[in-house]
């Protein structure tokens, strides 16, 4: 037993305070983390339940991979992409070449990429989680510009001539109108001033394609107009340039990001032959902003914007319009457009387009010639009303094809020849209810001399008739310009010989008149299908000469 006196001292002995020891934190190892996981679900399961769980996840990733390796080889191949607007890539063709130098491999990996089961729908997934990255501030986004040119097809369709369904062809897609992405047939300067796609600006559920129109251009676009005003001296020609939605629902404190519209139109007017006509489509539009003039997810105007220009164009032809109420409208819904294809937001599908087209009373005739048959006429019906979303805008024209003529019966001795991209395909259809001929000319796709085409269908007006944007866009102007000379070369169906007989054969057997159902290929009519090759009046083929807008013709003379 210790004595009092020392356990005293022990209490009130001087100790110097020890430092106090850093704790240091442990950093969790991942390894060993796991093993507390595993560890833990250990102790909940029995070995043959986690065997059972261990199977059934292999069972269920490898049942994943085969049924998507057996779609991506037995499923229906699609061709083209609906949200991204373009055709996907089809299937190669073996060769010794490609497989040599590699190609074929590289084919075959984008072919299966491009066409695995359930391809849209990952689209559609990879988009939202895109799309939910950062913070919108006043619920707006911007897009950059896309340099996919194949993103929305060109390439038009042979509709039905009533323009109805044809049958087993329901999935058939229309012709795709397209603003500026189009497939070039002439060089175009790449670094030339005039590059108008600053990107897609989306608020509140509407997409609206940035301006970035250059002076350069606009000023190149009139001296082109003015070229056809001293070729033609005896043509009215019109010129009507329609804003797009940007001009007037590009919010206020954005409107830095986008050039003025407006400006360059009133320099395009300015610098114009006084000859030429100009028609106020920017002020029609401008004072009816609040109806629906343009569609949320397509670059096109609506059927009622087209409305309000034909107004105007009626001031300047010495036409009176029709009122709203003097024609059938008609609809077409949940259309979802281009701007949404190339963003693609979420936001855009919140509210659908509709298309409302319109059916007048007035009764004409149609034909249209394809590509690649300048000479070819096929019966057409003005309204495609069997489109449906994406390409619902096709329901004007049925899209865009290189030449569209229609004969009203109006017997007024009026003509009429519209040179258009796809703005115009809203448009053109106003006309026939005044002009005993329309002629609709796609400036890209046109292929017989736009000169001589005037001066032999006796057509007196010439309206030119673009957006915004194709005003300032090389490749269109260019179109426009090479239009005075475009050419295709034709060459004449080669008919047999018949063997000739003799002379008693001949006074024995009865004399057959000529055939007056054939017809003759006469001033753009359709009353054959292809012209006759003994007549002297059509060459044999179709040549440019330098410097001139006339075609070479053949020498006179019978074919022998």
């Amino acid at each position: 037993m210790r004595k009092p006196w020392k356990q005293l001292y022990s209490l009130y002995r001087y100790q110097p305070v020890k430092p106090q020891q850093e704790v240091r934190k442990k950093i969790p190892d991942p390894e060993g983390e796991q093993e507390r996981f595993y560890g833990l679900i250990h102790i909940k399961l029995s070995p043959q339940q986690l065997r059972r769980l261990s199977s059934l996840n292999i069972l269920f990733l490898t049942g994943i991979i085969i049924a998507l390796f057996l779609g991506a080889l037995f499923l229906p191949k699609p061709t083209k992409s609906e949200i991204e607007k373009r055709d996907l890539a089809k299937k190669p063709s073996f060769s010794f070449e490609s497989l040599l130098s590699g190609n074929l491999s590289h084919e075959i990996e984008l072919y299966f990429s491009d066409t695995f089961p359930f391809r849209e729908w990952f689209v559609s997934l990879s988009a939202v989680i895109n799309e939910s990255k950062g913070i919108r501030v006043d619920d707006v986004r911007v897009v950059a510009p896309s340099n996919d040119t194949d993103m929305i097809a060109a390439e038009p369709i042979t509709p039905d001539p009533m323009g109805s369904p044809q049958q087993g062809n329901e999935e058939q897609q229309l012709a795709l109108s397209n603003l500026d992405q189009t497939q070039q047939t002439s060089p175009v300067d790449e670094n030339a001033e005039g590059i108008v796609s600053n990107g897609t600006f989306i608020c509140q559920g509407r997409a609206m394609s940035l301006y970035g129109g250059s002076h350069e251009s606009a000023r190149r676009y009139a001296s082109v107009l003015n070229q056809y005003a001293n070729l033609l001296p005896d043509v009215q020609i019109y010129n009507m340039i329609v804003p797009t939605a940007v001009e007037f629902y590009l919010p206020q404190k954005y409107q830095s990001m986008s050039q003025s519209q407006k400006e360059v139109i009133d320099l395009i007017y300015g610098s114009l032959n006084p000859s030429i006509k100009k028609v106020d489509a920017y002020d029609a539009l401008a004072a009816h902003t609040n109806e629906y003039l343009y569609f949320r997810t397509d670059h096109h105007w609506t059927g009622q914007g087209a409305y309000y220009a034909y107004t105007a164009f009626c001031k300047q032809a010495g036409f009176s319009p029709l009122s709203m109420d003097q024609f059938e409208t008609r609809r077409l819904d949940n259309f979802i457009g281009t701007l949404y294809a190339q963003t693609p937001d979420r936001t855009l599908l919140q509210e659908p387009d509709y298309v409302d087209y319109y059916i007048f009373d007035q009764p004409y005739t149609a034909v249209r010639y394809d590509r690649g048959n300048p000479y070819k006429p096929v019966p057409h019906n003005l309204w495609g009303e069997y489109a449906k979303s994406p390409n619902s805008y096709s329901v004007f024209l049925q899209g865009d094809f290189p030449l569209i003529e229609v004969d009203t019966g109006i017997h007024n001795g009026r003509k009429i020849l519209v040179v258009k991209e796809s703005y115009g395909n809203a448009f053109a259809p106003f006309l026939i209810n005044h002009y005993e001929k329309v002629y609709i000319v796609d400036e890209r796709y046109f292929e017989r001399p736009l000169l001589d085409f005037i001066h032999k269908e006796g057509i007196h007006e010439l309206l030119f008739a673009n957006n915004a944007f194709a005003v300032c866009t090389p490749y269109q102007i260019s179109c426009i310009e090479n239009l005075k000379n475009a050419y295709v070369m034709y060459t004449p169906p080669v008919q047999k010989i018949p063997e000739v007989l003799p002379q008693e054969s001949l006074a024995s057997e009865p004399e057959t008149p000529a055939d007056t159902t054939a017809g003759q290929f006469s001033e753009g009519k359709l009353q054959s299908e292809e012209p006759s090759p003994t007549q002297e009046t059509l060459p044999k083929k179709r040549r440019e000469r330098p410097g001139a807008s006339g075609l070479l013709k053949p020498k006179s003379g019978s074919l022998k």
